[in-house]
């Protein structure tokens, strides 16, 4: 009897079919936000584009990293799509009227304007996810150190970018750890450019939804800091025990500060009580 041998074709699509099953479980969170009929529009939308380019790679040839790294890009590449979607559906599920179009268009414009820095974070996210496949099954892989690390900052945007609706200061914060170590890509020059932008906007969001004060909002803005700081550590060429030494020290401070300036509840004065 002859051995059996693994079929490539089986695995390749085993592994777009991973990429899939994410696409899919991210756009059923999503639609969770809105009315069932646009929620199952989507979702019909989605299947069939994930089924053409699958069908599209399997016709092509494309091996399994790519279709599957491709998948995973778009998915991160197109959440900030997805969350605007999410808005103007929730707006339209109020029943806005026709003669209230440009107060809607101005509440969008608004969001796009708070929002820029979070399509910045996605565009990292993907690079991340493009980096980490390629440290993986790239010309000088396995680097599996590299991987993890890509990984884990990927996460760490995707984490903060689902959390931009229910809870903003958690957002920025992981926004600003996971895109401060690209500040020191050296070796491509636009890169810390762009991530300088975004920490940036997103320390500005960090302050606004700090406690009242200057000191708490800069306190808060410092503890997002710090821990992108811990996060580019373990990649600065210091010993691995090291680093991972200092960035829990300084992760533990900017976690610290994070906690101690959280913005405190607004006070809803009551309603008076009516006397006779």
């Amino acid at each position: 009897m002859s051995a059996m041998v693994p079929n490539p074709t089986v695995r390749d699509d085993r592994a777009a079919e991973a990429a899939a099953a994410i696409a899919r479980g991210w756009v059923r969170w999503y639609c969770g936000l809105v009315g069932t009929e646009a929620a199952e529009r989507r979702r019909a939308e989605i299947e069939s584009d994930l089924w053409e380019q699958r069908a599209d790679a399997r016709g092509s040839g494309r091996r399994s990293p790519i279709v599957a790294g491709s998948i995973a890009w778009r998915v991160v590449g197109g959440m900030p799509d997805d969350l605007l979607w999410v808005r103007t559906q929730r707006l339209a599920m109020r029943g806005q009227r026709a003669d209230r179009k440009a107060s809607a268009m101005n509440t969008l414009g608004h969001t796009l304007a708070r929002w820029w820095w979070v399509a910045g974070a996605a565009m990292f996210a993907a690079i991340y996810l493009y980096f980490g496949i390629d440290n993986l099954v790239g010309a000088y892989a396995p680097l599996i150190e590299g991987a993890i690390q890509c990984v884990v900052y990927a996460t760490l945007l995707v984490v903060g970018i689902a959390l931009r609706v229910k809870a903003p200061r958690t957002s920025a914060v992981l926004i600003t750890a996971g895109v401060a170590p690209s500040l020191g890509l050296w070796w491509a020059p636009i890169l810390p450019v762009l991530a300088a932008v975004i920490v940036v906007g997103a320390l500005i969001e960090v302050v606004r939804t700090s406690a009242p004060g200057v000191a708490p909002r800069l306190g808060g803005a410092l503890g997002a800091f710090l821990l992108g700081v811990a996060c580019a550590l373990p990649g600065i060429g210091l010993p691995l025990l090291l680093a991972f030494g200092i960035a829990a020290v300084v992760a533990a401070v900017g976690i610290g500060l994070v906690v101690a300036t959280r913005a405190r509840d607004a006070h809803v004065p009551q309603a008076p009580v009516a006397t006779a």
